[in-house]
């Protein structure tokens, strides 16, 4: 799991779509889907039974708490314009 990932995944949440979510993070839609897609497969592996579905659910469920740690980190780590990056 990588913070670009989290940050794409957070995007998609916000805007509630893929495309936007992309436009939003600077990147083309394909790539942000792939980033999303290598994140079910993994949160799936390793915390939600082995199920990409179980995965998309209980991703939805950490989004809430993500955005929050995103934003602490993103201070602590550099201290610049928000972006998806």
């Amino acid at each position: 799991m990588e913070m670009h990932q989290i940050r794409y995944f957070l995007a998609v949440c916000t805007t509630l779509n893929f495309t936007r979510g992309a436009e939003q993070c600077n990147v083309n839609q394909p790539a942000l889907t792939r980033a999303i897609q290598k994140l079910e497969e993994e949160w799936a592996a390793c915390c939600s039974g082995g199920t990409q579905a179980h995965a998309s659910h209980d991703l939805g469920n950490f989004a809430a708490t993500a955005r929050t740690d995103l934003k602490r980190a993103n201070r602590r780590v550099r201290p610049r314009k928000a972006s998806c990056n």
